[in-house]
C-alpha cells in the first residue's frame, strides 16, 4: 500500500508556493465571477456524511493567506446543473513550529457526486475575494466512519519489543504511548486518542509535530483518556540503516488510511468520535476531546 502525502501539498504550497507563477484570473463578464485566490485541498477523504474539510488558500503571487475565517458556499454538480445548498464556515487553524496554517470546516455531504466550494475570507486583507474548488465525495469513507466502531488492532506495544526503536521511528519515544494496544484501550471504558505517523520518514515534516501534539495532550488528560501512537512502518528500527527496507504496517490498512498522519478520537464505548486527516492542532484536538471526558 502506498501512503499519500497531502499534507506534503499542503507544505509545499504553504513554504515555497512563492516560487510558483501567479495564478490567471478569468476576465470579468456579466456572468462571472473573478477568482484571485487559489485553494489547495488537504482533505482525501471526503464521503456522505460528517467531513471535516481541510484546504489553505493562497493569493495572486501564490503566497498563503491569513484570515479568522472563510465562506464556503457549496454546491452539488448534476449534469449539466449546479445545485447550491446552504453556506458553512470555515476556521482557521495556526500551525505550530512555522508550519502556517488551514482552514477547517465540518461540512454534512447528503450525497456523493462532484461538489464545488466558492471560498472568501470574511477578514483580513483579502476579504471578500474569493476561490474556487472542484472535489469528489464518495459514498463511504476509506477510514472508519463517524460514529461507527473503532478497528480493535493489535497494535504493537513496548512489551511487544526488546526497545522503543523495534515499535516507533520517534527519536524521542514517551513510552505512554506504546503501553496498551488499540484493541485493549477499546475495552478500558476510557475515550481514546490514536495517532498514525511515522515521525522519522515523514515526507510532508507534520508527523514529529504532530506527535507532539499528541504528547502535549496526554500531559493533560491521560487521568482521563487513554493516547497512542500507532508507527506506519512494521520494521522502524531496520529502516534507519536502510529506508528501502521499508514495509508498511498491517494496521493502516485495517483502519484504510490513504494518507498520513491521521489522527482519531474515540468513545468511551469504543465508537469513532472524531478523525483529522493531516496536521491537527493542539486546541482542535482538545476540542474533539474535552466533551468525551464529561
Amino acid at each position: 500500500m502506498k501512503i499519500l502525502l497531502p499534507g506534503l501539498a499542503l507544505l509545499t504550497a504553504l513554504a515555497s508556493a512563492a516560487c510558483v507563477g501567479p495564478t490567471p484570473s478569468p476576465t470579468p463578464t456579466s456572468e462571472t465571477t473573478v477568482l484571485t485566490l487559489r485553494p489547495v485541498l488537504g482533505s482525501t477523504d471526503l464521503s456522505v456524511g460528517s467531513n471535516r474539510l481541510v484546504l489553505a488558500l493562497l493569493d495572486s503571487r501564490s503566497a498563503p493567506i491569513r484570515a479568522t475565517a472563510a465562506e464556503l458556499t457549496l454546491a452539488l454538480e448534476q449534469g449539466d446543473a449546479t445545485t447550491f445548498r446552504d453556506s458553512v464556515e470555515a476556521v482557521f487553524r495556526p500551525w505550530s513550529a512555522g508550519l502556517g496554517g488551514v482552514f477547517t470546516a465540518q461540512i454534512e455531504f447528503d450525497r456523493a457526486g462532484t461538489w464545488l466550494a466558492e471560498i472568501s475570507p470574511l477578514d483580513g486583507e483579502f476579504a471578500g475575494e474569493k476561490a474556487r474548488l472542484v472535489f469528489t465525495v464518495t459514498e463511504q469513507s476509506a477510514t472508519p466512519g463517524l460514529g461507527t466502531p473503532a478497528p480493535a488492532s493489535d497494535t504493537r506495544t513496548a512489551s511487544d519489543a526488546a526497545t522503543l526503536e523495534e515499535v516507533t521511528s520517534d527519536l524521542d519515544p514517551d513510552p505512554d504511548l506504546y503501553a496498551i494496544s488499540v484493541a485493549d484501550a477499546l475495552q478500558s471504558g476510557l475515550p481514546l486518542v490514536v495517532s498514525f505517523s511515522t515521525p522519522a520518514f515523514c515526507s510532508s515534516a507534520t508527523c514529529g509535530p504532530q506527535l507532539s501534539v499528541v504528547k502535549q495532550l496526554k500531559d493533560s488528560y491521560s487521568d482521563k483518556a487513554n493516547f497512542i501512537h500507532v508507527e506506519i512502518y512494521a520494521n522502524p528500527k531496520e529502516m534507519h540503516g536502510d529506508p528501502e527496507s521499508a514495509e508498511i504496517s498491517p494496521i493502516v490498512d485495517e483502519w484504510g488510511l490513504p494518507t498520513e498522519p491521521y489522527t482519531f478520537v474515540i468513545d468511551a464505548q469504543g465508537r469513532v468520535a472524531a478523525k483529522f486527516e493531516a496536521f491537527v492542532s493542539y486546541p482542535e484536538l482538545e476540542e474533539a476531546l474535552v466533551p468525551l471526558l464529561e
